[in-house]
């Protein structure tokens, strides 16, 4: 899901139990309250989100992005789930390829989805949104203990996500270059090197956010060129240099209410 770089209004993140943690990263609340502007980052993730309060319920799988997107909202709240990477087909009944520029509305998912959203309509706060919809997907988890994306198609985000080069991670797994490709846009609905950029220039964030790195040892750390090459990355992908990166701040979520 794309994740905003400055950090919103009362934003809560609940890690699953240990037993859906290879498929769900965090579900999380972000209680908004008045309108504002919030930039959303790509971070290769699918989330599955209510958004409640002005303007009515809806229920959506949230949009594969691929550059920083500028948003406004004058939702009250959100609760939503974040699948990891390729994760999403674990509770969604949805081709992935699908999110690639847009939020999926949940009828458009299943009928499960359909009925659930009826559900969050009628919580009267993002707290009960929250506990209906987080039994909601762990029921479907439960149910699917088997599902998911292959083992190989598993082991090659972890590889992308730690910086391997997309060449290397598909001989480390033993297919070829082109299978990984159809492999990894049927589970996650990215190519693996844009998947690679993403996953890499999370990471980068994150341990700018620290500060405990300079930006150049940090950028050979990662495998970049050199900090240039991070520098370029990170304003393709999330609108900012490392100058300009806050610190100590953790990443917040939020979906494009539109």
């Amino acid at each position: 899901m794309p994740r905003a770089l400055e950090p919103t209004n009362d934003y809560q993140q609940m890690r699953p139990i240990a037993a859906f943690r290879s498929r769900v990263d965090v579900y999380w609340i972000n209680r908004l309250g008045d309108a504002g502007n919030v930039c959303v980052l790509p971070d290769g993730c699918i989330d599955l989100v209510f958004r409640g309060g002005a303007g009515g319920g809806r229920l959506f799988a949230s949009a594969l992005i691929e550059r920083p997107l500028p948003i406004t909202t004058t939702a009250a709240w959100f609760v939503g789930v974040r699948f990891r990477p390729a994760m999403a087909r674990a509770a969604l009944d949805l081709d992935p390829v699908a999110c690639r520029g847009r939020d999926v509305p949940a009828r458009q998912i299943d009928a499960g989805l359909g009925a659930l959203e009826e559900r969050l309509m009628d919580c009267a706060s993002a707290d009960d949104a929250f506990a209906v919809l987080r039994g909601a997907v762990d029921a479907r988890l439960a149910d699917r203990a088997d599902d998911g994306a292959p083992r190989r198609v598993r082991e090659a985000v972890a590889l992308l996500a730690r910086g391997g080069e997309v060449h290397a991670v598909a001989r480390a797994i033993g297919m070829s270059e082109r299978s990984l490709h159809r492999e990894l846009v049927r589970w996650s609905g990215l190519a693996p090197k844009l998947l690679a950029r993403i996953l890499r220039m999370q990471r980068a964030l994150s341990a700018l956010r620290q500060g405990r790195m300079s930006p150049a040892s940090l950028a050979l750390r990662l495998g970049y060129a050199d900090q240039a090459h991070m520098t370029r990355e990170l304003k393709t992908l999330a609108g900012v240099t490392p100058r300009r990166i806050p610190r100590d701040g953790p990443v917040r979520n939020l979906q494009d209410a539109a």
